[in-house]
């Protein structure tokens, strides 16, 4: 890969990566910032694209591909289908009784039931299409670079969230008309999609404090550094009130543990070292959670605690045999990217009626077997295993990359475990930094695969 990079390409990704990050923290189609986001996303992935001589892409390999198959398997949702093929469907036959009553019963239709959300979909792919040109610009010193300003993000947000939370509900530095007021959410809309940034940060964190190349007093620095900001995290996601995020906090914790046990030195620890560690770290977690919930401040534990009648009072859970009878019912072919709502909204029982509205499944899993249908859930599987594989390799092949290949891992699994409980990754900003996430696994692997056959 060539080492100078022209300045036009590295000015053009910062911008798109400032602008994503300050304007792609809500997934809903009808926020003004995306009227901002998306037409800067074009003109960066113009300048980007016009300006780098070559991509290589075969670093990220299979990555581009299943992109493409994924932007496929939308593309084909568009397509008009003959009357006879699109009435054969399943799912179809209440929607054909609406057609008949419009004289639209001999038409032709798409296989998506809500066209134009369809298309934003796959519209909405231009952002994470730059982030991975963005990526694949940057040789391998700025790719290393990358870590201050994820972890320069998420301090940000962290502070508009403490800013948020001091001004009350009616503070002017909410940045989405809907989203969780009187909340620390900083950049997103979502405490939850919050929650998630914060806790893929902590294995990037020890990353950070073991790539010190300074004297012993900075690598020390930069551990207690670490450290603190690590500690800072958890009391932040206690006050936060996310119970997904408390869940995905241990999973940051082992990740970072789990990227190198070592002193920062090149010294590894013994198993009683290791031992000792993970019990202080309890430890220590146990003390912060007590300190918290003495201040009155651990919203998260209280909702935990409080909810007594998790599945009776939770609406995802409620609704899941619904969602479960919308699958049964349109299984294989899906009902079209983007049309949750509508499609939730005809299947919808009497008894889960209320004045508000269910935006999404919460769970990326559910929905994207109810719209993409199978189709989309090979796309997925593919992506897995290359996933899986990739993790094994990072923690059988040592090399000099090895602790961020895990870190990146770690932080991808984060991401995938919050999709089961909700829709990070439907979010301009975090569906553009899972892309970063992945596409620096794969050069990694690569780089390390290439080193090996030397």
């Amino acid at each position: 890969m060539k080492n100078k990079v022209p300045s036009v390409c590295i000015l053009a990704f910062s911008v798109f990566a400032i602008v994503t990050a300050l304007g792609g923290g809500s997934s809903r189609p009808d926020i003004y910032w995306l009227l901002f986001v998306r037409p800067v996303t074009v003109i960066c992935l113009m300048a980007m694209l016009l300006s780098a001589k070559r991509l290589p892409w075969a670093e990220i390999q299979p990555l581009p591909l299943l992109f493409a198959a994924f932007a496929i398997t939308i593309g084909i949702q568009l397509i008009p289908l003959p009357p006879a093929l699109w009435h054969g469907i399943p799912g179809r036959a209440q929607y054909a009784a609406v057609a008949a009553a419009l004289n639209g019963l001999h038409d032709w239709h798409p296989l998506s039931l809500a066209p134009d959300r369809t298309w934003n979909s796959l519209i909405s792919l231009l952002v994470p299409f730059t982030a991975m040109v963005g990526f694949l610009i940057l040789n391998d010193q700025q790719r290393r670079a990358l870590l201050w300003p994820i972890l320069g993000f998420v301090a940000f947000s962290m502070l508009l969230g403490l800013v948020q939370y001091a001004g009350g509900a009616s503070s002017s530095f909410y940045w989405y008309s809907v989203s969780g007021r009187g909340q620390p959410i900083g950049l997103f809309a979502n405490r939850n999609h919050q929650g998630a940034f914060l806790t893929l940060a902590l294995p990037l964190l020890r990353v950070w404090a073991l790539q010190a190349q300074e004297s012993s007093s900075a690598r020390k620095l930069r551990n207690i550094i670490g450290i603190s900001a690590a500690a800072f995290i958890f009391v932040y996601i206690l006050v936060l009130g996310s119970r997904a995020a408390m869940g995905l906090t241990i999973i940051g914790l082992l990740g970072a543990f789990l990227v190198q046990p070592s002193y920062g030195s090149g010294r590894l620890m013994t198993k009683r070292q290791r031992i000792l560690i993970v019990v202080s770290l309890l430890i220590g977690v146990l003390l912060l959670t007590l300190a918290a919930l003495n201040a009155d401040r651990a919203e998260t534990i209280m909702r935990i605690v409080h909810n007594n009648n998790f599945l009776e009072t939770e609406g995802r859970v409620r609704a899941l045999p619904t969602l479960l009878h919308i699958i049964s019912q349109t299984f294989p072919f899906g009902t079209g990217f983007g049309s949750f709502v509508p499609v939730y909204a005809s299947f919808e029982p009497d008894y889960l009626l209320k004045p508000t509205y269910f935006n999404n499944a919460h769970n990326d899993l559910i929905e994207l077997t109810i719209t993409g249908g199978l189709p989309s859930l090979l796309v997925l599987v593919a992506f897995l295993v290359w996933y899986g594989r990739a993790v094994y390799r990072s923690f059988t092949v040592s090399s000099p990359t090895s602790i961020l290949q895990r870190a990146v891992a770690f932080s991808i699994l984060i991401l995938l475990l919050s999709s089961l409980g909700d829709y990070p990754l439907r979010t301009p900003f975090l569906g553009a930094l899972f892309i970063v996430f992945t596409c620096w696994l794969a050069a990694l692997q690569k780089k390390n695969l290439l080193e090996n056959y030397r």
